[in-house]
């Protein structure tokens, strides 16, 4: 059955972590808003765009992009923030555009976990800008019951996540 399972949550909640895990034990495609689509084309936004039109612009690739990976019929595992409701609505369109099955994967990841992390990791990764951080923070709309997230905690066992996300594939 076509798939599109989202990750969503706050910069270091471990949505690529659990991303790449669940791409490799499903064997599904995963793409990566940080490391393919940004990158890529957020070069391309017109001179002058405000870092909301940049997001807007960028966003709306990312969405052809995996509509055209879905017209191959190939499932997907996309990893990005999708913090707001606007664009996890979006993306839920463009699912059901090509018949495909949306799995919302929510990384719920308390803030004092995601400062932990983040000062870990400021040694080997790209480190987000504090007034970066504190704008994902003000923009994170968590799901609401209508988009049937899977809520996932920090302390996740993976073969329970498989579980859940199986269980929401097959309708049990």
């Amino acid at each position: 059955m076509p798939t599109l399972i989202a990750m969503c949550g706050l910069p270091f909640a471990g949505k690529s972590v659990l991303a790449g895990a669940l791409s490799r034990e499903l064997r599904i495609r995963l793409l990566s808003y940080d490391y393919e689509i940004y990158p890529v084309y957020s070069r391309l936004a017109p001179a002058g765009s405000s870092a909301a039109a940049e997001h807007d612009f960028v966003q709306a690739i990312a969405r052809r992009e995996i509509g055209t990976i879905r017209a191959s019929g190939e499932s997907l595992i996309y990893d990005d923030l999708l913090l707001e409701r606007d664009d996890r609505r979006k993306l839920a369109a463009v699912a059901e555009a090509y018949w495909t099955d949306l799995v919302l994967v929510y990384l719920d990841t308390p803030l004092s976990v995601i400062d932990q992390r983040r000062a870990a990791n400021s040694r080997t990764r790209t480190s987000v800008p504090e007034a970066k951080m504190r704008l994902d923070i003000s923009l994170l709309e968590p799901p609401e019951d209508a988009e049937r997230a899977i809520y996932v905690s920090p302390d996740y066992v993976l073969p329970e996540v498989l579980a859940r996300i199986s269980a929401r594939l097959t309708g049990s």
